[in-house]
C-alpha cells in the first residue's frame, strides 16, 4: 500500500473542517479536488473513512480510528521539513572529530557543551584514540578533524593550526618515589620503569625510553591506574593527574640529570588539505583553538 501525503492532508482537512468545501479553502484547492483525494485514499486502504448519505460527510468508525494516527504522521512530517530547513545553513548535518585523551581537556569539554547549543541539529560523531591512530583515521577520511601530540613529519598531508600547550609533569606515587629518591638519579631509576602514554612525540622521552624499561599503554585510566600502584613513573599532563595530585596518591618528582621534570607538549588541529567546513565545523575548529587564547583557525 502506497498512501499519498496530499490525500492524508485531505483526509485530515476534511475531518476538522466538517466538509470537502471547507477543506478545499484550508487547502487552496477546490471541492472536487479534496473530495477525489480522499477517496482515492479510501480506494488505497480498502474501506470508507467518511460517509456521506447526508448534507455533510462523517467519518465511519474506522475513519475516526485512523484520524489520530494522520495527524501524527502529518506532524511527524512537519517535523521533518523542519529539521531540512534547519540544516540548510549549517551545510554538514554531522561532523566527525577525533581528540586525543591527552589533549582533552576540560576547556574542550565546555566547548563542545556551547556547540551542542549552539548547532543543536548537528551530530556530532567523537572518537578519543591516541594521536597516531586519528591520524590513520583522517587519511583514510573516516575523520574531518582531529586534535592531538603530531610530530611535523606527520603534517605535510593536512593543514594544521598549533592549537594550545600541554603542561605535563612526571609523577609517581608516594611509595615509589621514596623508595627511588629524590632527587631521582639514572641509576636509581634505571630500577624502575617508565609508564607511558603510546606515540608520544616528545624526542627527550624517546631517548629515555629506548634506555629503561617502557611500559607503553594506551587507555589513560588504565596508566593512571599502574602508576598508582607503584608499578613505575609516568609523565601526565596537569589536567590528568590533578585530582591524584590532590589526594595524595601521586606526587611530582625531580631528576638529577637533564632538565626533563617537565614537559610542555603542543596540541596540534589537523583536518586534509582542501577540505572545506562550514559554518558548524568553522565554529568548532575556531572554539576549539581560541578555547587556550589561540587565534582561530580560518577556511583556505
Amino acid at each position: 500500500m502506497k498512501l499519498q501525503l496530499e490525500a492524508v492532508r485531505a483526509f485530515v482537512a476534511a475531518a476538522d473542517e466538517g466538509s470537502f468545501t471547507a477543506a478545499g479553502r484550508q487547502l487552496n484547492k477546490t471541492q472536487a479536488a479534496i473530495s477525489q483525494q480522499v477517496q482515492n485514499l479510501e480506494i488505497d486502504l480498502g474501506f470508507h473513512l467518511f460517509c456521506r448519505q447526508g448534507k455533510y460527510p462523517k467519518l465511519t468508525d474506522k475513519g475516526q480510528r485512523l484520524l489520530k494516527d494522520a495527524r501524527m504522521m502529518l506532524s511527524q512530517v512537519e517535523h521533518f521539513s523542519e529539521q531540512a530547513r534547519s540544516l540548510e545553513g549549517v551545510a554538514e548535518p554531522r561532523l566527525r572529530i577525533g581528540i586525543d585523551p591527552l589533549v582533552g581537556t576540560p576547556g574542550l569539554i565546555a566547548t563542545l557543551s556551547d556547540f551542542s547549543r549552539q548547532f543543536p541539529q548537528v551530530e556530532l560523531y567523537l572518537v578519543q584514540q591516541n594521536s597516531q591512530s586519528l591520524l590513520r583515521q583522517l587519511g583514510d577520511g573516516r575523520l574531518d578533524a582531529v586534535l592531538g601530540l603530531f610530530p611535523k613529519a606527520d603534517l605535510v598531508d593536512y593543514t594544521g593550526v598549533d592549537a594550545f600547550p600541554i603542561a605535563s609533569h612526571w609523577v609517581a606515587s608516594p611509595r615509589l618515589a621514596d623508595a627511588l629518591g629524590a632527587p631521582l638519579t639514572y641509576t636509581n631509576l634505571s630500577r624502575s620503569r617508565l609508564l607511558l602514554p603510546t606515540n608520544l612525540p616528545e624526542p627527550s622521552m624517546r631517548k629515555m625510553a629506548d634506555m629503561l624499561q617502557v611500559w607503553q599503554v594506551e587507555d589513560l585510566n588504565t596508566l593512571l591506574s599502574f602508576c598508582r600502584e607503584g608499578i613505575g613513573i609516568s609523565c601526565l599532563p596537569d589536567f590528568v593527574i590533578r585530582q591524584d595530585m590532590a589526594l595524595g596518591r601521586l606526587i611530582r618528582i625531580q631528576f638529577d640529570f637533564d632538565r626533563i621534570s617537565k614537559f610542555e607538549w603542543r596540541a596540534t588541529l589537523l583536518w586534509p588539505n582542501g577540505h572545506r567546513f562550514h559554518e558548524a565545523g568553522l565554529w568548532l575548529l575556531n572554539q576549539m583553538t581560541l578555547e587556550a587564547g589561540r587565534r582561530p583557525a580560518h577556511q583556505s
